[in-house]
């Protein structure tokens, strides 16, 4: 059933992208991850709240003793995946195939300490990241790892992170 209802999140994701409807993407993607990963209610909904247990934590946020002083974050920000799924519309090559592919390579969330977080949003990397990620040229290019390793943030090891 899991399966079922993460396609049927793709279908949703194909119709906003399809349509140009980029802002109401988050709801969707998060709702995939969930079905995806199996992190529902007894009810069968999605439960962003397990996030929290299954997510890589920095090593700060497994140090918190209180879950409020925790945040989960997207691993690449949001405009990351819009902007590689408006590649995808612009390329006429939107599938839900080419959706499922780009989220289940880059859709992943990590668990930080709101320390963390305020820091990542005071250098504006919340909702973007560094420029150096965005050019051929530099080192940093494309490395989902920048905006984390240059606030000196760290991971408990995870399969995607590699």
């Amino acid at each position: 059933m899991n399966d079922f209802n993460a396609n049927l999140e793709l279908q949703h994701i194909y119709l906003e992208a399809y349509a140009e409807r980029y802002h109401s993407l988050r709801q969707y993607f998060e709702a995939y991850y969930c079905y995806r990963h199996g992190l529902i209610t007894r009810q069968g909904k999605p439960d962003w709240g397990q996030i929290f247990q299954f997510a890589p934590h920095s090593h700060s946020a497994k140090a918190c003793t209180d879950k409020k002083q925790c945040v989960r974050e997207l691993w690449l920000p949001l405009s990351v995946l819009v902007g590689r799924l408006k590649a995808l519309v612009r390329d006429d090559e939107l599938t839900v195939e080419a959706i499922q592919d780009l989220l289940d390579d880059a859709l992943h969330y990590v668990i930080v300490s709101r320390e963390e977080w305020n820091a990542l949003k005071k250098n504006g990397w919340v909702e973007n990241m560094p420029a150096e990620f965005y050019q051929p040229q530099n080192p940093h290019y494309q490395d989902p790892h920048d905006r984390f390793t240059r606030l000196g943030i760290a991971f408990e090891q995870a399969a995607f992170m590699r």
